[in-house]
């Protein structure tokens, strides 16, 4: 949805430049001046609106089982050391509570989807029905580059805890 307001918005910017273009003369500038100025407006709009608005997921609210403290936490995963658990948010499954034993691997991903960078670790569990859990990093904006450094640091330093934490070699 995000890539086809995207494309329009590209489209629009190419059809008010055309016509900035076209209403060109040297002999009639109120002419030029008439397309220029609602062009202007009509871009400023559609391009700087939408960064005044970023499309930044709210914080979604976080209430844990009964017991479980978490000494850090993030917005999709917190980690209990005194109970050796760790609670994490797969976009798609959902909440999950992982105990050390059971985590077999681990290893930092990113892909870019709908015009966003995504940062995520990939935690592979003892688990038949599923061995495969996600946990994002959105907590900044990726619209831009230094935000999108940010989510990455962060999923550094949580896949640097969870080496730490289990203690696998495992881990890549």
């Amino acid at each position: 949805m995000f890539a086809l307001l995207k494309i329009a918005r590209l489209l629009a910017t190419v059809l008010c430049v055309v016509l900035v273009f076209i209403s060109y003369r040297p002999e009639d500038m109120v002419g030029f001046f008439m397309a220029l100025v609602p062009s202007s407006f009509f871009l400023a709009l559609i391009w700087l609106v939408p960064l005044a608005f970023g499309h930044r997921r709210p914080r979604v609210r976080v209430k844990h089982r009964e017991g479980f403290h978490p000494s850090v936490e993030h917005d999709n995963i917190a980690l209990d050391p005194g109970l050796d658990i760790l609670w994490v948010r797969d976009p798609v499954r959902g909440e999950r509570y992982i105990k050390r034993r059971d985590v077999l691997s681990a290893r930092t991903a990113h892909d870019w989807r709908n015009g966003t960078f995504r940062q995520r670790i990939e935690l592979r569990i003892a688990d038949i029905e599923n061995p495969v859990w996600q946990v994002l990093f959105e907590r900044h904006s990726d619209r831009w580059i230094k935000s999108s450094q940010f989510n990455g640091q962060e999923r550094d330093e949580w896949f640097s805890r969870i080496a730490a934490w289990t203690g696998l070699a495992t881990l890549k």
